[in-house]
């Protein structure tokens, strides 16, 4: 095989005569001529250039090789080849030559970057994506390519990944992603809404020795919290920075946070046996030295100069001129005291219902005869001429004050009879319960939705509410935390 190589390589032109008469190997074709010429050929072979180019070039290099005579099959050279036919029986030499050589096939590189590739690796749910150059879909701010995705809720998730946050935000409210609420895809759509429109603060991360947030009160960009065992702390969210005002250490002493409100520049504190206040104006801290109680006490309300404490067990009082009285009307159980439109206050009761003061000309109004006149009530929030409460065990209800009207609101609405909370907002009504996570209702529309563990929350228990500036709902937990909710979760 290498011989007949090296003669039809190698082979000079010679005269067609002379190749008739002779039965030996021409002159020309000895091995100190033919030895030079295969390794001229052989040399460039091997410096012949990679990929699909090569075998063009091979040829290109056996082509100018004179090929126009073989031996014949009893010796010598008798008959002759027509130079046709010698490249005929050159094409397999050619394919020697293009397998023998070092052939270097490119190495297949992936359509996506390694930054793609470990973005498809997070956990997206039936994702799909399309690399285009075309103008329409978002960025990928890490590959600076476009894209889009078939799935609707992955393509949610990409943008959440690659940080558009309102686009993420803002697709998530298209109906063909809300379609996806109901159905088999619910629990995944659920898990999205909690990703986009709520964040959580954990009691440690907050510099508080428990998870249980009993009382909360947005004053501007600021929330401050308290907990069970008495931790307090105050949370700058445009800071970034939280200050701690007392961790909550247990204790054998029962130091319960029950409410924080504002009024003017101070911040009052309620705790189980002492009331506190906070100037905003000088920063000092002091502890009122002369309350009448000095146990179980539960809420604080300043009205017109005037100091309003409610206890259980030892009834409302009033503080005005230095002195402390007894308002011995609404029983000795108080829970909750909320001030009204006017100047009036509402006031919440354990086992006698809920009772409107007006403190001017010391009148009382009650509601309509039934369950608004017995029952354990915890919350209280005012919204134009409608009052609106959550119970202990009775569900939460919506009192018209002018039609003398009441609706109640049950587990089917709620999902739990036991409100612990309850906030208006943009038209809403919130109600935090005692195992269904955060409740609302729209006010136009009449549609409830719910926020709960399916959307990440870290408790179902939501012991206090509060609404900041932005129309934001924050939510305390038993057992995890803090929880922000983002106003715009609801796409209303």
């Amino acid at each position: 095989m290498f011989k007949l190589a090296w003669t039809l390589l190698n082979r000079r032109r010679m005269p067609r005569s002379e190749s008739l008469k002779s039965d030996k190997l021409p002159e020309s074709l000895t091995a100190s001529t033919t030895l030079p010429v295969l390794r001229d050929v052989t040399s460039s072979l091997k410096r012949k250039p990679s990929g699909d180019s090569g075998l063009l070039w091979v040829a290109g290099k056996v082509r100018a090789v004179p090929l126009w005579s073989l031996p014949c099959k009893y010796g010598g050279y008798k008959r002759t080849v027509s130079p046709r036919w010698g490249w005929l029986l050159a094409i397999p030499l050619l394919f020697l030559f293009s397998c023998a050589t070092d052939h270097k096939i490119p190495e297949m590189k992936s359509p996506l970057s390694e930054p793609e590739i470990q973005h498809n690796k997070k956990p997206v749910q039936d994702e799909k994506l399309i690399m285009i150059d075309e103008q329409s879909g978002p960025i990928n701010n890490k590959t600076n390519e476009r894209y889009i995705i078939t799935d609707p809720l992955a393509e949610v998730g990409r943008l959440w990944y690659d940080g558009f946050m309102e686009e993420a935000r803002n697709r998530f409210m298209d109906n063909d992603v809300v379609l996806l609420a109901e159905g088999e895809r619910s629990a995944e759509w659920s898990l999205w809404r909690g990703r986009l429109f709520t964040n959580r603060w954990s009691g440690a991360e907050l510099g508080l020795a428990g998870e249980n947030v009993s009382a909360l009160l947005a004053d501007g960009d600021d929330i401050w919290a308290g907990t069970w065992t008495g931790g307090i702390i105050r949370l700058s969210v445009p800071l970034g920075s939280n200050t701690v005002w007392d961790p909550g250490l247990p204790s054998l002493a029962v130091r319960t946070v029950n409410r924080i409100t504002r009024e003017n520049d101070s911040v009052w504190i309620v705790r189980y046996g002492s009331l506190e206040h906070y100037s905003l104006r000088s920063g000092d801290w002091s502890v009122e030295e002369d309350i009448p109680v000095s146990e179980r006490l539960q809420d604080v309300i300043v009205i017109n100069g005037k100091v309003y404490l409610a206890t259980l067990g030892h009834g409302l009082w009033v503080k005005e001129r230095y002195k402390w009285r007894m308002i011995p009307n609404p029983g000795l159980f108080i829970t909750r005291l909320e001030s009204g439109n006017e100047g009036e206050i509402l006031i919440a009761t354990m086992d006698r219902g809920l009772y409107i003061y007006r403190p001017e000309d010391d009148a009382w109004l009650r509601p309509p005869p039934g369950l608004l006149r017995e029952t354990n009530i915890t919350s209280l929030v005012i919204s134009g001429n409608r009052i609106v409460g959550g119970t202990y065990g009775s569900g939460a209800f919506e009192w018209d004050i002018k039609a003398s009207t009441v609706n109640y609101f049950g587990v089917e609405e709620l999902g739990d009879l036991w409100v612990l909370a309850v906030a208006e907002s943009a038209g809403r009504y919130f109600f935090g319960t005692f195992g269904a996570g955060l409740t609302s209702l729209s006010i136009a529309t009449g549609i409830w939705d719910r926020i709960g563990l399916a959307e990440g929350f870290p408790s179902a228990d939501v012991a206090s509410l509060a609404i900041d500036s932005n129309g934001n709902i924050w939510a305390g937990t038993l057992g995890g935390g803090i929880i922000w909710i983002s106003g715009g979760i609801y796409g209303d």
